[in-house]
């Protein structure tokens, strides 16, 4: 079977340093997987080069067998190839409701100039509350963006993700920065996600990644250094000598 998302030798550098390096990554259909390695390994870079934010030196990258490696962005959303930032790219003075109506007008092909049209139609509206409710964003879905919990925030990004229609979705440390009492809702809202959507997932949280992930790939100095099912990274000695310790159960 074709896989969703592959990359082929994957290359990237800066200047004589390789921030990816080779890189052969296989995701297939519906897969739950992650990407973690130590700060520097190029795992963001690995994101950016996947949404074209960055163009790779050497190799290429297929999204259902398709060559998107030279496509813009914007092309590769509207393939099904969406992610999310380590850094929130939200509409502060929005409400939830209103920035997931947005997606939703954009997916249907529908105007977004106006709210107030937007809000005229029932089909934007029962789509985007239906995300909201996947993501336990409904009690604030009225109120301004930028007066919700860090972590509620985050669940809204993952959802603006979503609204967007992805068949295949990168997202980028939804746990960053989130108080600990509030991850429990980060990993629900990631467990949520449609089983028919592909999802890579890099993330520092090790209890998000080994509740989450079926399969997890390690990243080295932008080198992929192993793969395997979660049981089998956490009891390779490799992967605790440069990354999760040798205390990890």
């Amino acid at each position: 079977m074709t896989p969703a998302l592959e990359t082929i030798g994957l290359h990237r550098s800066f200047g004589g340093l390789a921030a990816a390096s080779d890189v052969s990554l296989r995701l297939e259909r519906g897969a739950r997987h992650a990407l973690i390695g130590p700060n520097g390994a190029g795992k963001t870079t690995l994101l950016n080069l996947l949404s074209g934010v960055l163009a790779p030196s050497a190799g290429r990258i297929l999204l259902d067998g398709a060559d998107i490696t030279t496509l813009a962005p914007d092309r590769r959303v509207r393939r099904g190839l969406v992610r999310t930032f380590q850094v929130n790219q939200l509409f502060p003075a929005l409400t939830p409701l209103q920035s997931v109506g947005l997606a939703v007008s954009r997916r249907l092909g529908l105007d977004t100039q106006v709210w107030r049209r937007i809000g005229s139609r029932p089909a934007v509206i029962d789509q985007s509350v239906e995300v909201l409710a996947r993501f336990g964003l409904l009690d604030v879905m009225d109120r301004p963006t930028r007066g919700l919990a860090y972590g509620k925030q985050r669940l809204l990004e993952i959802a603006l993700a979503i609204a967007c229609g992805p068949r295949v979705l990168l997202l980028d440390e939804p746990a960053a920065g989130v108080p600990e009492g509030e991850r429990d809702e980060i990993l629900a809202g990631v467990a949520a996600l449609p089983d028919d959507v592909t999802v890579l997932l890099i993330e520092h949280d090790m209890d998000l990644v080994f509740r989450f992930a079926r399969r997890i790939s390690v990243l080295v100095a932008g080198r992929i250094l192993t793969e395997g099912t979660p049981a089998e990274i956490a009891a390779d000695p490799r992967v605790r000598a440069v990354y999760l310790g040798d205390g990890h159960a």
